[in-house]
């Protein structure tokens, strides 16, 4: 089986979303982006709603690119379903031109 080498994960605690982008066979992580940052947790009115999940996806999607990432695999965890935030941060990520491999 192909491995994808690019592996998408993205955490929702209760006061933040944190996504990163990592590289599965060195485990270096290609780009981050959370709302728990300087710049963002001092812009945004809320880290945890809707648009705070869309500003996640295209920090994601503009950094993955910087570092010439355009293709991301991501594995929902057990009894994981894609809607709601993680959708909406998944969705943002295809927008900006990532292919979900």
């Amino acid at each position: 089986m192909y491995m994808r080498p690019f592996l998408l994960n993205v955490f929702f605690s209760k006061r933040f979303i944190h996504a990163k982008v990592v590289h599965r066979g060195t485990s270096k992580v290609i780009c981050v982006a959370t709302t728990n940052a300087k710049d963002l947790r001092n812009s945004l009115p809320s880290l945890i709603d809707h648009n705070a999940c869309r500003v996640v996806g295209n920090l994601i999607a503009q950094r993955s690119m910087e570092a010439d990432v355009y293709a991301v695999a991501y594995e929902p965890r057990k009894d994981e379903r894609i809607e709601g935030r993680l959708g909406i941060v998944l969705d943002t990520i295809k927008e900006n031109g990532i292919i979900f491999a």
